[in-house]
């Protein structure tokens, strides 16, 4: 039982890299868009940029919503670890 426990914890880590990874991502891709604005605006539609703006904030949100549940479940193993 407590090798299940420790294998469980092990993935539950590497997800935590991935997700973390991941959000990282969505904030250069931001940063990406951002930059792109300051040196296109007059030629790109702001308003499809916003949407596209808007919709990896959607996804960056998702994903620190599933790393704050994963880091939940990460604690309760912990918590089972060490008793």
């Amino acid at each position: 039982m407590e090798n299940d426990i420790a294998d469980k914890y092990e993935h539950l880590l590497e997800e935590e890299k991935e997700l973390s990874q991941k959000i990282a991502t969505c904030e250069q891709c931001v940063t990406a868009v951002l930059g792109c604005i300051e040196q296109h605006s007059d030629s790109i539609h702001l308003h499809t940029v916003e949407d596209v703006v808007g919709l990896i904030h959607t996804i960056s949100s998702d994903l620190q919503t599933e790393l704050l549940h994963l880091r939940l479940e990460k604690s309760v193993m912990t918590s089972k670890l060490n008793t």
